[in-house]
């Protein structure tokens, strides 16, 4: 009998302790209550103001999300500026391969550019990425079996899922659209027209693009199919998407100016005919319409040297050439001087 008792007492001690742990699985472990607080790891460091100096003969300059470091092309090579410390570091070029073709990151350090050739060889390109915080240079796997006169046009990053698409012109009238996943591994996407334009989603995996003078269509590269934007005219133009993965479209009159702009966000779903539409008081320029990072429409005034805030009328006055809207700052460049003014009050 007291054996008995004895595995009595071990089974119900088992059953106490199973029991137990059941019960935290299910009321920690397990628990849907919780708030988790996620934190962005890219703080954003407030932009910066002032004028910076570049070489006279310097093309495309821009400037970092936060104005922290500049960057331009000079004789094939990308050079990189420490605004702060006015440090100008060739990253890029300075062999056989000439840089043709570069852009920041919209809300980091980083830029990314590419070549026409690899070792100097044509019909192969390269595409990479560099870090100046850390000083870290990453390559993409080179692009080879294109035409001999193949370049890229534009290049397409999303910061949060991580896929590339790159726009190689191969002829007069032909593009190709190529995919970098994850991975870093590229795949044919699509062929397109020479003067094609392609604009990436931020959060969702989709493609945004529209060969001259047609409809524009989304690409949805989880899926792998497309679709055409619901729009109210036959007669339109792709703007830009912003960081929120607002797409903007313009709405042509017969002199290809634009007299509306239709926005809407992009997500998971199919677009619908649901647009938020914003009527223009004059046609302006495709050429002369900016939308920043966080959606505000702006347009050029190239002859008065000023840019005009769609939304409420207000203008800022800029010297030289305009270069950009950052989300807070004006660019432009005068003769060998890059002048960043404030935007705070847009």
């Amino acid at each position: 009998m007291k054996t008995l008792a004895k595995w009595y007492k071990w089974i119900l001690l088992a059953v106490i302790f199973q029991f137990c742990g059941l019960l935290y699985v299910n009321n920690v472990f397990l628990n849907t209550n919780v708030t988790v607080s996620i934190k962005d790891a890219n703080v954003s460091k407030e932009v910066m103001t002032g004028d910076l100096k570049v070489p006279g003969a310097a093309m495309n300059v821009s400037m970092s999300y936060n104005a922290e470091f500049s960057a331009y092309l000079l004789d094939g090579v990308l050079h990189i500026i420490n605004v702060d410390s006015n440090d100008d570091k060739g990253v890029s070029g300075s062999g056989k391969d000439k840089i043709t073709y570069f852009r920041w990151l919209p809300d980091r350090n980083m830029v990314i550019f590419s070549s026409n050739t690899r070792d100097g060889k044509k019909g192969t390109v390269q595409i990479s990425t560099y870090e100046p915080d850390s000083d870290t240079l990453r390559d993409y796997p080179q692009i080879d079996g294109l035409t001999a006169e193949s370049q890229i046009m534009d290049i397409e990053l999303s910061q949060y899922t991580n896929v590339v698409y790159a726009k190689i012109k191969t002829s007069d009238s032909k593009s190709k659209i190529i995919r970098f996943n994850v991975m870093s591994q590229y795949a044919h996407v699509m062929n397109l027209g020479a003067e094609a334009l392609i604009k990436e989603c931020s959060f969702v995996n989709k493609l945004v693009y529209q060969n001259e003078g047609e409809a524009v269509y989304i690409y949805d590269g989880i899926n792998k199919t497309k679709n055409k934007v619901p729009i109210d005219s036959d007669n339109v133009r792709v703007l830009d998407i912003d960081l929120n993965d607002v797409l903007y479209v313009g709405i042509l009159d017969s002199s290809g100016n634009i007299t509306k702009i239709y926005h809407q966000k992009i997500g998971d779903e199919k677009l619908t005919d649901e647009w938020t539409k914003v009527d223009l008081k004059t046609a302006i320029s495709p050429k002369n319409i900016i939308i920043s990072g966080n959606g505000n429409i702006y347009s050029n005034d190239t002859e008065e040297n000023k840019i005009i805030n769609l939304a409420n009328n207000l203008k800022a006055s800029y010297r030289g050439d305009f270069v950009e809207v950052l989300d807070g700052a004006l660019v432009s460049k005068d003769e060998n001087k890059v002048i960043i003014t404030s935007l705070k009050e847009y």
